[in-house]
C-alpha cells in the first residue's frame, strides 16, 4: 500500500484543560491508526496568540500531527475536526508528492524510536 506524508495543524480552544487536550490528541491518533495510517510525530506547540480573533478567542492551543496515509485518512481527520467544537481552526498539508511503501516507513519509525 502506498502512503503519502501529511501534516495537520490544529488550533484548539484555549479554555480546555490539559486532560481535555490529551483526549483530543488521543482521539485523532486513534482515527489515523484505525484507518491504517502511521503517526510519525505529534508536536505540542502550546498556547499561542492568534493573529486575529477566531470564534471570539485571542489565543489557541496549537498542535501538529505528522502522519502517513492515504487521502481517505485526511478526509476522515478533517471530517472529525469540523464536527468537534473544541477545535477553532485547522489546516492540512501534503508534505511531498512522493509515495512511500508502508514497510519502509515502519522500518524508519522503528529505527528513529
Amino acid at each position: 500500500m502506498k502512503l503519502r506524508e501529511y501534516e495537520t495543524v490544529i488550533v484548539a480552544d484555549p479554555d480546555l484543560s490539559e486532560e481535555q487536550l490529551e483526549d483530543l490528541i488521543t482521539k485523532f491518533k486513534n482515527i489515523i491508526i484505525r484507518d491504517n495510517g502511521l503517526i510519525k510525530e505529534v508536536e505540542k506547540w502550546g498556547l499561542k496568540e492568534l493573529a486575529f480573533k477566531v470564534k471570539h478567542k485571542k489565543k489557541g492551543y496549537y498542535f501538529v500531527f505528522h502522519y502517513y496515509g492515504g487521502p481517505d485518512i485526511v478526509e476522515e481527520v478533517e471530517r472529525n475536526i469540523k464536527i468537534d467544537d473544541r477545535i477553532i481552526r485547522f489546516l492540512t498539508f501534503k508534505v511531498s508528492k512522493k509515495e512511500f511503501n508502508r514497510e519502509d516507513i515502519e522500518a524508519q519509525l522503528k529505527e528513529a524510536a
